[in-house]
């Protein structure tokens, strides 16, 4: 039974959003509620530093939402529809007590949870089968057939698979009784602290605390499917009554928000401000706010996965300096090929061949009216800011995600051959190459083994420092320098001859193996590949483009690296 329900959630949270009826929601979509809430999604997810979740509606007015998952990688969010009528300052609280489970690791042992409470289940439901129908039904059925000569031996067997039955039940309800409790205890600690830190995210007490007044506020009642008791102690507030409660007192959770001062709950709705008028509010003025210095990244890449500083207010600033027109093409998967194809081309090449493979590749790969899209998605892109890139890229990951198999390997195939038409890959090219590959890795079986270490994979993790050297503008002798140290930090040999250049294919190999790296050694390796990129002191935008492409093929949480006035990481 253990067995059974683990491996039916190897695929990650879709698997469990699936589970609870959850649908869902397509990345363009038009409805208000849906529209604010994959926005929210969205940024909190890349102000963390974290691939964009796939969102799920769960079709319940109450409030409550959930986030599941195996790895930051293979999460999803679940809102139900309460949730996302919320205003916008509770919602985002609301998500980003989500997002702290994600940072926390409490996915893969919720998971776990369910799992094992769904084996001892399993246990007692047996028991009580072998008792009430197979022990009864010998006892029954073969109660007017028996023989003299039989001397009640059917009736010996039929009273032990009795006993047999209700022993084996006893002991399977005691375990679930066990297991419930643990449930709760783990769970009702791990939404306290999933509660101060949406707070420290969002730097807005009265949002999380607000939420959970108006839940307090309602009557319990809930649609959510009966899966829902296994799952519990995965959701915001408790989404079934149950004899041990999952979650603290609503009361006790607010007054640990707010410190007993009374939360005024606002009447604003998706109808009275919408995401326009919200990003109004927010402009893109120098977006160089409070930041993530380069300096303060190996802090953070020391405990990977607490993100303690997320960059709220400069990753929504970043994000409204995006053109909507860009924004709209990320989200839409008729649209988002063409964007991604147009962030790699040079819009105006000297070499007229290479202009020529180009524009053979994209009518390859993609339909007529995508590549006529192409050449106003460049005019935007000349005019965004080289901070933004990336942002935008993360943008289009459900669009991506919701492409079908043959026009994700279209997509991967158009990528390669508009990289090769002029026989050299540029530094943002294989950043963009190494964060789709990855987005699309995502999807399918969680389960995938992440057991090698890094001295069994050498030769890939060298490929991987040679190529951040290089796309930092060093040249060989300083990346042999640098590659020494990291190599000596991570306890690997250099490879012998130094650096000697890598071609697009062993990027993608050693990318690949990257996947199977323990998740306990891959902070290591993003610190040494940050410690590459610092080697000259001073760090670019660029440069920290490489970096969150890497934390991203690794799926390691890190904030975005903010430049300052200048154009250089802070």
């Amino acid at each position: 039974g253990f067995l059974y329900r683990y491996l039916q959630l190897r695929s990650g949270g879709e698997a469990v959003a699936e589970m609870m009826g959850g649908v869902r929601i397509v990345p363009d979509a038009t409805d208000p509620h849906q529209r604010r809430a994959l926005n929210v999604v969205e940024e909190m997810a890349i102000a963390s530093g974290v691939p964009v979740p796939p969102v799920y509606e769960l079709k319940d007015e109450s409030i409550n939402a959930f986030a599941a998952g195996h790895t930051v990688d293979q999460a999803a969010i679940g809102l139900t529809r309460g949730c996302m009528a919320l205003p916008r300052d509770e919602l985002q609280g609301v998500v980003a007590h989500e997002f702290s489970h994600i940072f926390n690791g409490d996915m893969r042992l919720n998971v776990r949870l369910i799992a094992v409470i769904n084996g001892v289940m399993v246990l007692g439901i047996a028991g009580l089968l072998l008792a009430r129908y197979v022990g009864w039904g010998l006892l029954l059925g073969g109660g007017g057939r028996r023989s003299s000569n039989d001397k009640g031996g059917g009736l010996a067997i039929a009273l032990a698979l009795i006993i047999l039955g209700w022993l084996v039940a006893a002991i399977g309800f005691m375990g679930t009784l066990v297991a419930r409790i643990i449930q709760a205890a783990v769970s009702r600690q791990r939404e306290f602290l999933a509660d101060a830190s949406a707070v420290q995210y969002t730097r807005n007490p009265d949002g999380i605390a607000g939420a959970l007044s108006r839940i307090a506020q309602r009557p319990r009642e809930t649609k959510i499917s009966g899966e829902a008791s296994q799952f519990n102690h995965m959701f915001f507030s408790q989404a079934v009554p149950a004899l041990f409660a999952t979650h603290p007192p609503l009361p006790q959770r607010i007054d640990r928000i707010t410190g007993g001062r009374h939360v005024e709950l606002s009447e604003e709705g998706v109808a009275a401000t919408s995401e326009t008028d919200s990003q109004a509010r927010h402009p893109a003025h120098g977006m160089a706010a409070a930041a993530v210095a380069i300096g303060q990244v190996q802090q953070a890449l020391a405990s990977a996965g607490d993100v303690h500083a997320i960059p709220m207010e400069w990753t929504r600033q970043v994000i409204n300096s995006i053109p909507q027109h860009l924004r709209d093409a990320a989200h839409s998967p008729q649209s988002v090929r063409a964007l991604i194809a147009a962030m790699i081309i040079n819009d105006s090449p000297d070499d007229q061949q290479i202009a020529s493979l180009q524009k053979k590749a994209l009518s390859a790969y993609l339909p007529a009216p995508e590549v006529q899209g192409i050449k106003s998605l460049q005019q935007d892109l000349r005019a965004l800011h080289p901070s933004a890139r990336i942002p935008l890229l993360d943008m289009s990951s459900a669009a991506v995600l919701a492409l079908s198999s043959s026009q994700a390997q279209a997509l991967q195939s158009l990528i390669n051959d508009l990289v090769a038409a002029d026989q050299k890959v540029s530094r943002f090219e294989w950043v963009v190459a190494m964060i789709i590959d990855a987005m699309l890795s995502r999807s399918g079986d969680a389960g995938h083994a992440a057991r090698r270490s890094l001295q069994s994979m050498a030769s890939s993790v060298a490929i991987i420092l040679e190529v951040v050297g290089y796309a930092g503008g060093m040249d060989g002798q300083s990346v042999g320098q640098a590659m020494t140290q990291a190599c000596q930090f991570l306890k690997i040999p250099m490879p012998s001859g130094g650096p000697t250049g890598v071609s697009l294919k062993q990027l993608n190999r050693a990318v690949g193996e990257l996947r199977q790296l323990k998740f306990s050694e891959r902070g290591r390796l993003l610190q040494a590949v940050v410690s590459i990129v610092d080697h000259d002191g001073q760090t670019t935008v660029e440069e920290a483009e490489v970096v969150r492409a890497v934390a991203e093929v690794l799926a390691v949480p890190m904030p975005p690296v903010v430049p300052d006035e200048a154009g250089h990481a802070a």
